[in-house]
C-alpha cells in the first residue's frame, strides 16, 4: 500500500486520459472493446485522483 501511495498521481491520470481517448475512438454500438478500453482508461484517471487526494492531505 506504501509503494501504491507513493506513485505520482499525473502519471496515472494522463495515461489514464490517453487510453480513454483511444477507448473513444474504437467505441461502437456492436462492440464492447472501445467501452471496455475506455472503462479502463476512466478507472485509471479516478484512481490517479484518489491517490493524489491521500497525498496531499497526508501532506
Amino acid at each position: 500500500m506504501k509503494k501504491l501511495l507513493k506513485l505520482n498521481p499525473q502519471y496515472l491520470i494522463s495515461i489514464g486520459l490517453i487510453v480513454a481517448c483511444i477507448g473513444g475512438i474504437f467505441f461502437d454500438v456492436t462492440s464492447d472493446t472501445g467501452l471496455g478500453i475506455t472503462l479502463l482508461g476512466c478507472t485509471s484517471v479516478i484512481s490517479g485522483a484518489i491517490i493524489g487526494l491521500i497525498q496531499r492531505n497526508k501532506s
